[in-house]
């Protein structure tokens, strides 16, 4: 007895929102000019890579009209949905009032959203500071760190992906994000707790408790002994969107305090 497989086409909910007729440059020319005038480094994924020009929530357009559904969220960037009602209303009418002031001048949604955060945040976490970017976050949190520790040593951990930017670089664990130049100094990766490519065996626990073990003689063979702070994702998502026992986050936290670091 045989049995014939069949395979089955994935179909798109309908959707009524119809994006406007693209006239723009063509698909071809786009890739012309990306590939003549901008940096080689920003590069596309597909051989045949895919255009888009317009979006709606949870779905993208390309010049053609044809819908796609976005399950990545922009790289996590639009987690509310492309050009969503609320959002893009606030923005126009922001923009309408006021587009740019230096923060040495006084405007009230810079505290405001500065308050709303600081409501939301556990015990005494109140103060936000506003950056550009996750790689500068990261540069920032590692140079306040050190200035309050008065150290310089740092722990990361391996397949750990922070940023592209002189120190960030230095803090993440991944090779194909590091290149060939001068990164962030004093940076010491420790291994992944990743219950499932770890060198260590046992459960998820044990592996977290052994990852956390390694930490310690990584601190203790090639630092100071006191440093100025640990990184760490909560899930990897470069490393391939894993994460340890919940024992690893609270254990490397005790271990980096009892070192003198944040």
């Amino acid at each position: 007895m045989t049995q014939s497989s069949t395979r089955l086409a994935a179909e798109l909910p309908p959707c009524d929102y119809r994006p406007a007729v693209y006239d723009g440059p063509s698909r071809q020319q786009v890739l012309i000019d990306r590939q003549r005038f901008c940096n080689p480094a920003i590069f596309t994924l597909y051989s045949e890579p895919l255009m888009i020009v317009e979006g709606h929530l949870q779905y993208l357009f390309d010049e053609t009209g044809r819908r796609y559904l976005d399950m990545l969220a922009g790289i996590s960037t639009v987690s509310c949905g492309h050009c969503h009602p609320q959002v893009t209303q606030r923005v126009s009418r922001q923009l309408q009032r006021l587009q740019h002031a230096s923060t040495i001048y006084l405007h009230p949604n810079f505290s405001e959203l500065a308050a709303k955060l600081a409501a939301r945040l556990p015990g005494d976490l109140e103060v936000t500071y506003f950056t550009n970017s996750g790689s500068e976050a990261n540069d920032l949190a590692v140079h306040l760190a050190r200035l309050y520790t008065g150290c310089l040593d740092v722990i990361a951990v391996r397949s750990g992906y922070h940023g592209g930017s002189f120190g960030s670089m230095g803090l993440t664990g991944v090779y194909t994000w590091k290149y060939p130049s001068a990164q962030g100094t004093c940076i010491y990766h420790t291994i992944c707790p990743d219950p499932y490519r770890s060198p260590f065996n046992g459960t998820a626990e044990e592996i977290a408790e052994k990852s956390v073990q390694d930490m310690e003689q990584v601190i203790l063979s090639s630092t100071s002994g006191q440093i100025a702070g640990f990184l760490a994702e909560p899930i990897q998502g470069v490393g391939g969107v894993t994460h340890g026992a919940p024992n690893y986050l609270r254990g490397a936290y005790d271990l980096v305090r009892r070192h003198g670091g944040l």
